[in-house]
């Protein structure tokens, strides 16, 4: 099967939460590590950081996962996804999940991995009609994912290429939750389980 990459959105400063979020627990599991499960249909995984994020690092290290450093720490989300796609340039697509979205189903990711194996160039998951995480891109669209910069995402590169979607209509609530604050974390139940 063609390679697929998952590339786990690691280095943000969890501002809003007022502690490193992607530590926090959920059933004695960080966080982080539960967004990395929701990535486990992908053939290799990526986890991008920053640099000065050592107790992260020790964490997804001890758990085998590839790490890439973004070392622009003042962008946003859209430097990230450049850093992650640019360290695995050679693969045939990439699932692109911010760790903060712990509760996304495998099976949700299976059908986008499957849809990129399948020649899609574009693949994302609709609850409701609503586009949720992950995104996945093929490697058609490699140089213009590892030319973002200060952009909050790949949104433009979604919007500019909405004909080429394939919609994959699900179940899995957790696709549009995302933990920003700790009521976030507080309040927060596994929507599709």
């Amino acid at each position: 099967m063609p390679d697929i990459t998952g590339v786990l959105l690691a280095a943000g400063h969890s501002r809003r939460f007022g502690s490193n979020k992607l530590l926090a627990e959920i059933d004695k599991l960080a966080l982080v590590l539960r967004a990395a499960a929701s990535l486990s249909p992908c053939t290799r995984l990526v986890a991008v950081v920053r640099r000065d994020d050592l107790p992260l690092q020790s964490l997804l290290k001890e758990a085998s996962i590839e790490l890439v450093f973004n070392d622009r720490t003042d962008s946003d989300m859209g430097a990230s996804i450049a850093y992650g796609v640019s360290a695995s340039k050679n693969s045939k697509g990439w699932c692109v999940l911010p760790a903060d979205m712990p509760f996304v189903l495998p099976s949700t990711t299976q059908e986008i991995v499957t849809s990129l194996q399948q020649n899609a160039t574009l693949a994302a998951p609709f609850y409701n009609g609503r586009r949720g995480h992950p995104v996945g891109f093929s490697h058609d669209l490699v140089n213009e994912l590892m030319a973002l910069d200060k952009e909050p995402g790949a949104r433009g590169i979604v919007e500019k290429n909405i004909q080429r979607l394939t919609m994959i209509n699900t179940n899995d609530a957790a696709i549009l939750v995302d933990i920003d604050t700790p009521d976030d974390l507080r309040s927060s139940i596994e929507p599709s389980r």
